[in-house]
């Protein structure tokens, strides 16, 4: 045992020395300032651009319109009507001094009509090179983009086939198990396999306990969460047992609607549904199974209608909210959905921007320790620490997207999705 701490102990020794060396801020101020430079220059380049060659384009229009009024008028009235009458008419010869200059002209349209061809032939050719210039940073923006895995979401490592597509519920534990909700039953899976599956009924005991209301992973416990109206239940993904917590309760008159795990911590966030259609938030300890603290619905907008998820990771947590309001004078109502980021005083920090109106809801995992991957049906948001939209992305409307779980990098800076498909009905490992 002793052994074994000396040698923890050297290692986080030497990871704290490596830290405390850290000195890089230098570097990315100076990535900053060129990066900035950058876009400045590319802005100043792209007006100028833009500036002479509308000019140039103006110039071509005003030109063409000349010519062509200019030189049709002469072909149309000159040249063609004094030919017609000698090679359809035959009735007149011309000289040889007028057939010179029936031809000068000819060749002059010829020739203004050759430049006028050339000036084309450049602006397309310089329009070509935009186009491909526009191509070459959409390439970079993909090769850079977050999300570029779930461009094409049909090719994955890993599909099983489920039985509903009704749920969106989903959550995956450290060591890869994943625990669903199909069919009204609980099913485990691992990386392989279809592993176990535990039926779920409304009624247990001859009490109500409700319908699932979300599912996720606690890496306190070791346990999967399954929350219900009005029970909570944990699942050991290694038993496949399906234990009812008594102490945990939603408080009287509401339900439960969604819970967040603090990671590394015995503390856990209920969002609950009161009969008002308020929302009250509560903080429980695993540990002592008793209450923490209550927030009620003042800690939200007058507007807000509608909590469908909350997630947390180490130091602030994220509630997806639904917010409705009745525009003056109309009967319609205006429905947005937003991730505002609150601290674990459940102190809003900061406000996250409308996303999407309507929609079935609004789930919210942690993409890093930085920023969060938001689903709506087949709209996703990669958002960043402030609820900002940093990446957007939508799926193929032939598929229907219910969720996604985002697993951290792996040794090859590859990340991996388990995505929860409503349409076909499948969870997919990407």
């Amino acid at each position: 045992m002793s052994s074994h701490a000396e040698i923890l102990h050297t290692r986080a020794s030497s990871l704290l020395t490596l830290i405390d060396g850290l000195q890089i801020e230098n570097d990315l101020t100076s990535a900053r300032r060129t990066l900035d430079d950058w876009r400045t220059e590319m802005f100043s380049l792209i007006n100028n651009i833009h500036l002479t060659t509308t000019n140039k384009l103006d110039s071509l229009t005003g030109r063409l319109h000349q010519l062509k009024q200019r030189r049709s008028a002469i072909l149309r009235q000159e040249i063609i009507p004094n030919l017609s009458k000698v090679v359809i008419e035959r009735r007149k010869n011309l000289s040889e001094q007028e057939l010179n200059d029936i031809k000068k002209k000819i060749t002059k349209t010829d020739s203004d009509l050759q430049v006028f061809g050339r000036l084309l032939a450049k602006i397309s050719n310089d329009e070509k090179k935009l186009v491909e210039q526009i191509e070459i940073l959409k390439s970079i923006q993909r090769e850079n983009a977050e999300l570029s895995s779930l461009d094409n979401i049909s090719k994955m490592q890993r599909r099983f086939i489920l039985d509903s597509c009704h749920s969106p519920f989903i959550a995956v534990s450290d060591d890869n198990h994943m625990l669903i909700e199909d069919d009204d039953h609980l099913v485990l899976f691992d990386e392989q396999r279809r592993i176990n599956e535990i039926p779920w009924q409304t009624k247990q005991d001859g009490s109500f306990i409700g319908s699932i209301k979300d599912l996720t992973y606690s890496n306190y416990l070791g346990q999967f969460c399954v929350l219900s109206s009005l029970n909570f239940f944990t699942i050991d993904p290694h038993m496949s047992t399906l234990d009812k917590i008594e102490q945990l309760k939603p408080s009287t008159g509401s339900h439960y609607q969604s819970i967040a795990c603090i990671p590394n911590s015995s503390d856990a966030f209920f969002a609950l549904t009161t009969s008002g259609s308020r929302t009250n938030i509560e903080r429980w300890s695993f540990l002592s199974a008793s209450l923490i603290k209550r927030w009620y619905h003042d800690i939200f907008e007058s507007d807000d209608r509608l909590i469908s998820c909350i997630r947390a990771n180490e130091t602030c947590l994220a509630i997806c909210i639904k917010q409705q309001k009745t525009e003056k004078g109309s009967q319609n109502q205006n429905e947005q959905w937003r991730v505002d980021i609150f601290d674990f005083t459940l102190v809003r920090m900061y406000r996250g921007v409308n996303l999407k109106a309507g929609g079935l809801g609004t789930y919210i995992t942690p993409f890093d320790d930085r920023s969060w991957l938001a689903i709506n049906g087949n709209d996703i948001w990669l958002l960043g620490e402030q609820g900002e939209c940093v990446e957007e992305k939508r799926i193929n409307e032939r598929e229907q997207l219910h969720n996604i779980i985002v697993k951290d990098e792996d040794s090859n800076k590859q990340r991996q999705y388990i995505v929860k498909m409503g349409k076909p009905a499948e969870l997919r490992i990407i």
